[in-house]
């Protein structure tokens, strides 16, 4: 009897939900777009006045998970507004995140030098811990969508945010310093200990410039090599197996280095030039025109579409004679 009068038990939880979902998404995009800042703003308000306010932690936590709960539902109804949008204005949207970053680091930063007439010592551990937080998950705010189109911009803010990020720790390490600088017997000491640190820091920032101006020229050199033995390979008998061996040993080189570090040469730190789920459907791609030889035309075609977008990156920051 329960099951005849209740729908949800009827159909069942998961059957419920599915059908909740059809339902929803026979909106307009227009609709759903209402739905979703419905459901993921007042949430979101609720929460960020009652911090002002001042509630206490489980309180906060409830919240926090409500303001989550509603931005995961929010977004979900957004998802077909968003897609309705044209390339350029998806990519605006999604270059909020690394805007948010940048601008809330530079405040904090900012913040951070302010506070040194007051507290030296807060202040310089504020400016080490930027550092560290940018070397750790600075490239994590990178946007993944439209990776080819974004790829222009995102070999030319590695470089710079590096530096950024790398004198504002030696700025900490050099307001620490002031400490010594105050004492007449570490006087001479800590000034050269500061030179140094200046000295270093110049060399560092003139070595990142030159590894991503590097690393433009290889990856021009090498993806023009990759798309030159793919057109090889197209038109080579089916037999060939060196023409097939050589766009083989081409697409070797140009993967290493599209999973390398555009500002430093370490592992865990830094932007990679394409992030890693492209470089993953770049590489299928590859293979496929390898083993067909070209004969799919239309795959082909834009698998050189976007090794040509590449080119397109790297052109006019490049440095030939190095």
């Amino acid at each position: 009897m329960t099951n005849l009068s209740v729908p949800g038990a009827r159909l069942g939880p998961k059957r419920a939900v599915n059908r909740l979902k059809t339902w929803a998404r026979g909106l307009s995009p227009d609709r759903q777009f209402m739905v979703g800042t419905a459901v993921a703003f007042p949430p979101v308000i609720a929460h960020l006045w009652f911090l002002r306010t001042g509630p206490s932690f489980i309180t906060g936590l409830l919240l926090l998970a409500g303001s989550c709960a509603g931005c995961g539902i929010g977004s979900w109804f957004l998802r077909p507004w968003y897609e309705t949008l044209t390339g350029k204005e998806q990519r605006r949207i999604t270059a909020l995140p690394l805007v948010g970053y940048v601008g809330l680091g530079a405040v904090f930063v900012l913040c951070s030098l302010l506070m040194a007439s007051s507290g030296r010592w807060v202040s310089a551990a504020f400016l080490i811990a930027a550092w560290v937080a940018h070397s750790s998950y600075g490239a994590s705010f990178e946007p993944s969508s439209a990776p080819y189109e974004r790829l222009r911009g995102r070999l030319g803010r590695a470089a710079p945010m590096r530096l950024a990020a790398n004198w504002t720790g030696i700025s900490g390490l050099l307001l620490a310093l002031t400490y010594a600088w105050e004492r007449p017997e570490y006087k001479g000491a800590s000034f050269s200990v500061a030179a140094s640190l200046v000295v270093a820091g110049v060399v560092a920032s003139l070595r990142v410039l030159a590894r991503a101006r590097r690393l433009r020229t290889r990856l021009d050199e090498e993806t023009t090599d990759v798309i030159q033995k793919l057109e090889t390979l197209r038109h080579a008998s089916e037999d060939d197996r060196a023409a097939r061996d050589a766009a083989d040993a081409a697409w070797e080189k140009l993967r290493r280095t599209l999973g390398s570090r555009i500002e430093t040469g370490i592992t865990f730190s830094g932007v990679t030039v394409l992030p890693e789920a492209t470089r993953r459907g770049l590489h299928h791609a590859v293979n496929r025109d390898v083993r067909t030889s070209g004969a799919d035309r239309k795959a082909h075609r834009q698998l050189l579409a976007r090794l040509r977008m590449i080119r397109v990156a790297c052109a006019g920051r490049m440095d030939t004679v190095g």
